[in-house]
Formats: C-alpha cells, sequence, structure tokens
C-alpha cells in the first residue's frame, strides 16, 4: 500500500533556511485581513484565519523544530512587517500564557486525584480490616482506582497534549518572521 501512495500523501521534503530552520512559506496577496479587529492591549494580534494558515501549516512539523515564516508578498511595506511581526509573537504569547495556566491546573486536579485516591484506598482497606465488610471495601476500593485512574489519565495523557501545544506555542513565538517579493 505504501508503494502505491498518492503524491499527496507522501512525505513532503521541508525546506530550511541557513539557521537550519524549516521555513514554512505563506503566500499573501491582500493583508487587509492580516490582523484582527480586536485586541485585548495596544498591540494588534493577528486574525483567526492567519493563525489558523501558520498552524494548519505545520501541523507535521514536530513541535520541537525551529521554524522561519516567509511572508511571500508585495503589498506589505516596512512599517507593516515590524506590526505584523509584533502581532504574531503577541498572538501566541497569550496563547502559551493560557495554555501555561492550563497546564498548572491540569497538574493541580492530577495531584489532588492521585492524594485523594490513596486517602480512598486506606480507608477501604481500614473498612476490610476493622468493620470486615468486603462488599463495602470492594466499593471503596473501586472508587479509590478510578481517582487513581483519572489522576493518571490527567497527567500522563491530557497534560502530554497540552506540554506539547505549549512547545508548538513557544516555537511560534520564536518564529523567526521574513518578508520577500515574490
Amino acid at each position: 500500500m505504501k508503494k502505491n501512495q498518492s503524491p499527496y500523501i507522501q512525505k513532503k521534503e521541508c525546506k530550511c533556511d541557513n539557521e537550519g530552520r524549516i521555513v514554512v512559506d505563506m503566500n499573501l496577496k491582500d493583508d487587509t485581513d492580516f490582523l484582527s479587529a480586536f485586541s485585548a492591549n495596544e498591540t494588534p494580534v493577528i486574525s483567526s484565519e492567519v493563525a489558523e494558515f501558520i498552524e494548519n501549516t505545520t501541523q507535521s512539523i514536530s513541535p520541537y523544530e525551529r521554524l522561519t515564516l516567509r511572508i511571500i508578498s508585495d503589498c506589505i511595506d516596512k512599517t507593516e512587517q515590524r506590526v505584523y511581526k509584533d502581532a504574531i509573537k503577541e498572538y501566541y504569547t497569550e496563547r502559551y500564557r493560557a495554555n501555561d495556566r492550563e497546564l498548572k491546573i491540569h497538574n493541580r486536579i492530577a495531584l489532588i486525584l492521585a492524594i485523594l485516591g490513596v486517602f480512598v484506598l486506606a480507608f477501604a482497606v481500614f473498612l476490610d480490616y476493622r468493620i470486615g465488610s468486603v462488599i463495602w471495601a470492594e466499593v471503596v476500593d473501586i472508587a479509590a482506582w478510578v481517582f487513581l485512574w483519572e489522576a493518571v489519565d490527567i497527567k500522563f495523557f491530557k497534560a502530554r497534549q497540552l506540554a506539547l501545544l505549549q512547545k508548538r506555542n513557544a516555537a511560534f513565538i520564536d518564529m523567526k518572521i521574513e518578508y520577500e517579493n515574490p
């Protein structure tokens, strides 16, 4: 099956610049919608369509790779180049901060669930030893394992996804931005 793959499915070779960064080309015909109409502070941010393009284009690239965004356009002047660069950095800095907050919350929840699971498991042992009720000890034991499994699920699966997203956002913040005329 791999031999008969369409050329669209086969691995695409990435271009690298002289610093070893993977180059992502963005052809821009019209820059009127490059910036979002909204911003939380004085620094503008990129529009969601520009962010979607950057994220979709880099989806097959490892989040650990360093990137260069090469914007190919003849409608961007020097002033806009600085503004657009700052807007990209601002957008992904905000995403980084939000993701960082979410990652910390996930880690706290996982820790609380793990501690709760251990206490409930100890309570199950106490019920079995002290009261001798096997049924209630098993019910409490099941509840303890549910707490422990949720802690593992959050810490090692969900938090891992957030950590990869965090690394991707850091790569976007660090991304070198170049401008080129077609």
